[in-house]
């Protein structure tokens, strides 16, 4: 028992040492740590947001031409004028009070009408225009990047927050160097705000729960990588060679649902859940990264990805998986709705806001990612490669929903369990989640397969 005891405690020790109080008092008198005060660390934010919106702008502009730059002129053109757009909305933060009262109302509408305008004027100007309608083509290629960050910069208005403050002060997460998708990692300034440390100590605080996450970051993406030769023997893993004739050859899920392998019913099970591991290291390596970058910028931030696969209940998981998107989509969808509609009607004011976020709010911030094509107007294309993501966002809603109202009837019950009973109860509700959201995993874009190969596998996994 003793030594149970013993080998615990160095375990905490090890794993727990971004807490360590003797680490944070020797990492608190460094030099760095003293000189990097908050507002020098948001000052180079500031430049680096410069320097990353520039070059994201220029990254974009050879993927549009496909490689072969032709000027320098419209790039730059089209930062200047993205530029202007923000400081734009900057000013109607900054001055709220002084909006329109339509504006106050519904600020989120307005800065997509916004959004819309730009894309309404590239289509009413004429292609022979020349480098202005290049710029603007650009311009609306760039902005799914900018608008949910814009929106939490207007909500910072609306919350009389942003009065006081200068453009500076929201540069930085507009481009941010920390990285992330068109889903502001770390939120904007408000919730910036109150995570930033302002003195040594929380910096060194912050500082180490980064190296923390560094670290996890580096094994989950090792784990993946020995997982990928093991089970599939992949090509790009490197340990592939290592474990050559040794891997189990379990094919991949969209390798079965497109017929390129056959699988039984239960090797068919055996992927789909394997998909949802795979899917789920991943990203949590991805936004482990994103986050330690965040902390080593001062903002000692809440993970994005924090153990899903061990939640009980399917709100739970999603609270877990990808936390700054489900906070983008609760913030701009969820709230809007549950706070003014349906205040007599407890369960359509929950569906109606569950279906805002999870369904409307979800398709169209996925729909926003078509970029050139959305540049173009080609608005079939998109919604045909966003097909499936209706079902999957469709069986999402109805999993949320369900989940809230269960944990609402739970809630003020205990439940009289023995241990065995409570580890049985526990391990068949994080299986019941598991399969859900593999069975929905289904329906993510990220799979390959039309519409009638996936449900044709989804049968095979019945016997069907």
């Amino acid at each position: 028992m003793a030594q149970t005891q013993t080998s615990q405690s160095a375990y905490r020790a090890i794993s727990q040492f971004h807490e360590n109080e003797r680490l944070i008092s020797w990492l608190q008198n460094q030099r760095l740590i003293i000189w990097l005060t908050p507002n020098r660390r948001r000052f180079f934010l500031v430049v680096g947001a410069l320097l990353i919106g520039g070059k994201g702008t220029w990254s974009r502009y050879l993927k549009w031409v496909e490689g072969s730059a032709e000027t320098w002129v419209i790039p730059v053109l089209t930062f200047g004028i993205l530029l202007g757009l923000v400081y734009l909305v900057y000013l109607a933060a900054a001055h709220f009070q002084k909006l329109p009262g339509w504006i106050k109302r519904r600020p989120q509408i307005f800065l997509h009408l916004l959004f819309w305008g730009v894309f309404a004027l590239l289509w009413a100007i004429p292609d022979d225009v020349g480098d202005f309608r290049d710029a603007l083509i650009l311009v609306a290629i760039s902005l799914p990047v900018l608008v949910w960050r814009c929106g939490y910069m207007l909500m910072s208005g609306q919350r009389g927050k942003a009065q006081r403050t200068k453009f500076r002060d929201h540069l930085y997460y507009l481009w941010p160097v920390w990285g992330g998708t068109n889903t502001p990692i770390g939120k904007g300034y408000d919730y910036l705000s109150q995570r930033e440390a302002k003195t040594p100590e929380a910096y060194a605080r912050s500082v180490l729960a980064a190296a923390k996450l560094i670290i996890l970051a580096q094994l989950l993406d090792l784990f993946r990588i020995i997982l990928g030769a093991i089970l599939y023997g992949d090509s790009t893993s490197a340990f592939t060679r290592i474990f050559a004739g040794l891997d189990l050859g379990v094919p991949r899920l969209n390798e079965i649902i497109i017929g390129q392998k056959a699988a039984s019913p239960w090797v068919g099970w055996i992927a789909l859940y394997l998909e949802l591991i795979w899917e789920t290291l991943k990203h949590a390596t991805l936004g482990h990264r994103w986050v330690s970058l965040l902390r080593l910028c001062g903002f000692n931030v809440f993970r994005n990805t924090y153990k899903p696969l061990l939640a009980q209940t399917l709100l739970d998981f999603w609270n877990r998986y990808y936390y700054y998107f489900k906070e983008l989509l609760a913030e701009f969808f969820f709230f809007p709705i549950y706070l003014r509609h349906f205040r007599n009607w407890p369960k359509l004011r929950i569906f109606a806001a569950v279906f805002a976020a999870a369904f409307a709010g979800n398709m169209y911030y996925h729909f926003l990612e078509g970029r050139i094509s959305f540049a173009k107007g080609e608005f079939l294309q998109i919604i045909y490669a966003l097909s499936p993501r209706m079902i999957y966002c469709g069986l999402l809603t109805l999993g949320i929903y369900f989940s809230m109202i269960r944990q609402t009837h739970r809630r003020g019950k205990v439940e009289q369990k023995d241990a065995t009973t409570g580890r049985l109860l526990t391990l068949r509700r994080i299986a019941g989640v598991w399969t859900f959201f593999a069975l929905i995993n289904l329906w993510n874009t990220r799979v390959a397969g039309s519409i009638g190969e996936r449900i044709a596998f989804l049968f095979s996994l019945f016997g069907l």
